[in-house]
């Protein structure tokens, strides 16, 4: 073959790179070139002299020894044509056994390596041909030892990385990186991303012990590109996770690169592909290896795959080593937005309070924590629901997770006993809390009862909680039960909600105000339970001065007019002169001991209007001869207030003129003092002494009184009990008979003794045991069947349901209700 004076310029260059300067072939070029300079043209032609000389590859020795001398030549720029880099590949697949073997030296086998970094990396028809080679050889996992040399090698001397060369479709050469692109496809697998996917599918799992695999090769390859095509079939998407699960296993490499692959759109085809499988554990090792920035709308429906496995067989998948090991990463969170909604039902179900795997409802309780994050704003959490932003509320958690809200009596109650400590009771709470008020018309009589039963029961028992706890807990209880229970009508519910009062001092207004609405309603009509339930907490506002039962006052100021009008209707007997037997006694006490309790001044003016208000209107004949006369002997004695004088005088006298003026117009000279003052008289007198208690004593009123003095001063008479309850028990049958015929006798008796009652200085193993013994025996023997039953046993049920007194003393007092419902 002829060449021009280029080419033969070119040739010069060539034999002076293989230092061949004293050949005869070099001294005949430069003797045809001369001096004068021409510039080189490398040539196909020149090309195939060069490289072309197939005699030489038949010996593997000779052959790599010929190849290692091109490395001047191809940093020159002299690259081997296309026809002889092929007969090149073909010597390589011949001779890459002798390449591994140590008949080659290393040395020699590095320049080897270096001859094919230069083929692949610089522009030359060479780079696809070589390229296509190496990658063949490393993924042809058919012969492992060859597919791991090539690949070693590949990585050692970047054969496989940046980029590479190859004609465009004008058929001139151009560079392209190795990335999975069409171009990459086309080049390597013959235009078919189905070749490529399989190709891949083969190597992953595939590694020998303590080297690099071809994932590390071609892991800077993955691209867009790759992830469209699995988003486009994802049948290859599942068949990937059985090979990146299998080089899990064999290779104990996670392969995060290729499980979160990533399309243009921001798609995770891999990840999605979980959505629509039926799991097992190797799906939950898999999907614990996702990118943690992967959007939750993505991630959500694989989430809910996790949380079937677990809810599964009763929960057993907990105890797998696959969910300890992979799994709880799954659930670990920063924050509750990070958690689908519906997970919700994954804590309901695997942390119920009945269950018995205590680790299991601690692990729960620990991960779904987030979720009272604003536990003491008593907000529900912000959560995930379809990779957005979602509020929780109340409704939709008893709508879509629990279903049927009907079936709380069938799990609700387990939780009663487990308290404020226990995060689903929290998360409960808010949920009622959020949905308090449509709560009522949601649940069934049947559920009503319970959800009563369980809010009662952890407002109750909150005191051994954490105050931090205890302070929402019993917030969030009392304003569930104030709202939901609004309209009952049994006051024994009224008063025990009433009674939560005591436990935190944070809800004493919504208790107070709670009992206020339902003991003065003007929208419910009066009854005479309600009527005697008015004055007897009466008790409790005087003695706390005006700190219990704080709706009194409400009832004092303003509800005389309406009571007396529903007396004035209603023949409710001895009704109205009970209860102002009560009043005087209370405004009594209230002038009394004013000078000690300056708040006894505004209680004792309340009840001065309230009686004002109920004579105002009052008709003459619904009092007793006696009431009238206590009152009136009251105005005229030395005990009264000025300011109650004043006041009541106007509507005091008018009864008593009613009742006694006939009788003083017959007996004008009449010289007698009225009952109260001669009683005044008498017991004020230095010379009275006290009578002595025995088998033999005659029952009368001075007598009775005296009993009632010492039971009321039981501390310092120093008389043992059973002085009275021998005197009692002797003559109960007049002393019944008495109190009936002295009304004021008996507001004195029923009032000494209901303190008594509840008395903790008179408590089961106190010093005064047997006075307390005493005082409950004989105050059910007294009330028992009378008109003021039922309010006394509600006043006393709500005081021991109140947790305020020991558990000695609640059970006494539940014990006389029991005995006076009896």
């Amino acid at each position: 073959m002829e060449l021009d004076h280029t080419e033969l310029q070119a040739l010069l260059e060539v034999l002076e790179l293989l230092e061949a300067k004293d050949s005869r072939a070099y001294i005949e070029i430069q003797n045809t070139v001369g001096l004068q300079p021409i510039a080189p043209v490398f040539s196909k032609g020149l090309a195939q002299q060069i490289y072309y000389h197939p005699a030489v590859y038949a010996d593997e020795a000779r052959g790599f020894e010929w190849i290692v001398t091109w490395i001047p030549l191809l940093k020159k720029g002299f690259f081997p044509d296309e026809e002889s880099a092929e007969k090149l590949v073909e010597f390589l697949y011949f001779g890459l056994a002798f390449l591994q073997s140590e008949k080659i030296s290393t040395e020699k086998r590095e320049r080897v390596f270096e001859v094919l970094h230069l083929l692949v990396h610089r522009k030359s028809e060479a780079s696809l041909p070589v390229a296509r080679f190496l990658m063949e050889r490393a993924f042809d996992i058919r012969d492992q030892q060859s597919s791991s040399f090539i690949v070693q090698q590949s990585l050692k001397y970047k054969l496989l990385a940046r980029t590479y060369f190859a004609k465009d479709s004008n058929d001139i050469l151009k560079e392209f990186p190795f990335k999975i692109t069409d171009d990459f496809v086309d080049h390597f697998y013959q235009n078919s991303f189905y070749l490529l996917a399989k190709s891949f599918h083969e190597v992953l799992p595939v590694s020998m012990e303590n080297t690099a695999g071809a994932y590390e090769l071609l892991k800077p390859w993955l691209t867009q590109d790759l992830a469209a095509f699995y988003a486009a079939n994802e049948d290859f998407a599942k068949s990937a996770h059985q090979v990146l699960l299998e080089r899990v296993f064999f290779v104990e490499d996670e392969s995060f690169d290729y499980l979160n692959l990533c399309t243009a759109e921001g798609y995770y085809p891999l990840i999605a592909a979980f959505n629509d499988k039926e799991w097992n554990e190797r799906d939950v090792l898999l999907f614990s290896l996702k990118d943690k920035n992967i959007p939750l709308k993505q991630t959500e429906p694989g989430f809910y795959k996790l949380q079937d496995w677990l809810l599964a067989n009763n929960g057993i998948n907990f105890n797998r080593p696959v969910f300890d090991n992979y799994g709880k990463a799954v659930l670990a969170v920063n924050s509750a937005r990070e958690l689908p909604v519906r997970s919700i039902s994954l804590w309901l179900e695997l942390s119920k309070a009945y269950h018995k795997n205590l680790p299991r409802k601690a692990y729960f309780n620990q991960v779904f924590a987030c979720l009272l994050s604003d536990w003491k704003a008593k907000k529900l959490p912000v959560m995930s629901h379809e990779g957005e932003a979602f509020q929780v509320t109340g409704m939709f958690v008893l709508d879509d997770l629990l279903e049927n809200i009907y079936l709380l009596k069938d799990w609700l109650p387990t939780y009663q006993r487990l308290g404020f400590a226990d995060p689903l009771n929290q998360f409960l709470l808010l949920c009622f809390y959020d949905v308090r008020k449509d709560l009522k018309e949601k649940i069934n009589e049947e559920s009503n009862t319970v959800l009563y039963n369980y809010l009662i029961t952890l407002a109750k028992d909150a005191r051994e909680t954490e105050p931090y706890l205890r302070e929402t807990g019993v917030e969030l209880c009392v304003k569930i039960l104030v709202e939901v229970y609004k309209d009952i009508q049994d006051f024994k519910q009224v008063n025990e909600i009433a009674s939560l009062k005591n436990i935190h001092p944070g809800v004493k207004a919504y208790c107070e105000e709670f009992a206020k609405s339902h003991y003065i309603n003007t929208e419910i009509p009066l009854s005479i339970n309600l009527i005697q339930s008015w004055y007897l907490f009466l008790n409790d506002y005087y003695y706390s001065l005006g700190k219990e039962a704080l709706w009194v006052e409400e009832v004092l100021k303003n509800q005389g007019t309406r009571l007396a009008n529903y007396f004035n209707e209603n023949d409710e007997g001895s009704l109205p002169s009970e209860i102002l037997f009560r009043l005087n006694m209370f405004l009594k006490m209230c002038s009394k001991h004013s000078g000690s309790y300056s708040k006894l001044n505004e209680i004792g003016s309340a009840i001065s209007q309230h009686i004002f208000h109920l004579l105002q209107d009052l008709k003459p004949e619904k009092l007793s001869t006696q009431v009238v006369e206590v009152l009136y002997n009251y105005i005229m004695g030395h005990e009264i207030n000025a300011y109650h004088n004043m006041q009541l005088e106007s509507v005091i006298l008018p009864f008593y003129e009613y009742y006694f003026q006939e009788e003083e117009e017959e007996e004008p000279d009449t010289t007698e003092l009225p009952v109260e003052s001669l009683l005044e008289e008498e017991t004020t007198s230095p010379t009275t002494e006290p009578l002595v208690l025995s088998s033999g004593t005659k029952v009368n009123k001075e007598v009775l009184e005296q009993v009632i003095s010492g039971l009321e001063n039981y501390k310092t008479t120093g008389i043992d009990s059973s002085v009275y309850k021998t005197f009692i028990e002797q003559h109960e049958t007049e002393i019944k008979a008495l109190l009936e015929e002295n009304m004021e006798l008996k507001m004195k008796m029923y009032q000494v003794l209901y303190l008594l009652v509840i008395d903790l200085e008179a408590a089961p193993d106190s010093d005064y045991e047997a006075y307390g013994d005493l005082s409950r025996n004989f105050f059910v023997t007294l009330v028992k069947g009378n008109s003021m039953a039922l309010s006394y046993a509600q006043g006393l049920e709500m005081m021991a349901s109140s947790g305020a007194y020991p558990e000695k003393l609640t059970q006494a007092l539940l014990k006389v209700v029991t005995n006076l419902k009896a």
